[in-house]
């Protein structure tokens, strides 16, 4: 029995070892291996883009680009899949929060991401292969996270100020501004119902967890 534990480990070692693409290997045109095929790793989420324009360096502009851009895709594809079980029930205001928090994140995490290589193919195309460590992504979710409830909370605050300062206006009025006191009550009370939604809602610690759990779970090391 311990035998048969210890080959169907070494299998899935193996298995795991396998999955590791070098991003250095050529194929057998001379092309680079991840012109092929999107490369795999245990620490690295890969980005690929490729442009032929009408010089090379407007194709390696436009390369970078795409290449970012498919990483990114790929960075927000984890993140709603990570976060699914507190998001799927999400509407109204904490559902909007969730986007612009994912976003963030995305935008946060695309600042630390590493152009590998760039390789000019001979018809003009120009190819460009990105990477960020996926094992970040939890800590960058905790700060953008972090960081967009703040700007919640001093939003709430103002909303607050700016109603306190027309209710104190509207009492040196004269005349009936009962209307536009109520009407300005409703407005701020909606307002600080959401920002109260977001702020009660949002569970960054567990959030970033299961970020970090998804993550893991995919071999990311």
């Amino acid at each position: 029995m311990r035998k048969t534990i210890l080959i169907l480990l070494a299998v899935l070692l193996l298995a795991s070892c396998a999955t590791e693409t070098d991003i250095d290997e050529l194929n057998a045109d001379g092309s680079p291996i991840w012109t092929t095929i999107v490369p795999e790793s245990s620490k690295y989420v890969y980005g690929v883009g490729r442009a032929k324009l009408s010089t090379e360096a407007n194709s390696a502009n436009s390369a970078d680009a795409n290449a970012r851009a498919d990483l990114a895709r790929k960075l927000q594809s984890t993140i709603k899949e990570a976060t699914a079980n507190y998001t799927n029930d999400s509407e109204g205001s904490l559902l909007d929060a969730y986007e612009q928090i994912t976003l963030q994140v995305v935008n946060f995490t695309m600042q630390g991401v590493k152009t590998e290589q760039r390789w000019s193919a001979p018809d003009g195309t120009v190819w460009t292969l990105v990477s960020l460590e996926a094992k970040s992504l939890d800590d960058q979710y905790a700060l953008a996270a972090n960081d967009y409830l703040n700007q919640i909370e001093e939003k709430k605050a103002e909303t607050e100020d700016r109603l306190a300062a027309l209710l104190e206006a509207l009492a040196e009025e004269e005349g009936d501004s009962q209307m536009v006191k109520d009407a300005a009550e409703k407005k701020a009370s909606e307002l600080i119902s959401g920002y109260d939604s977001q702020l009660e809602g949002i569970d960054v610690e567990a959030l970033a967890a299961a970020i970090d759990a998804y993550t893991t779970s995919l071999g990311y090391v």
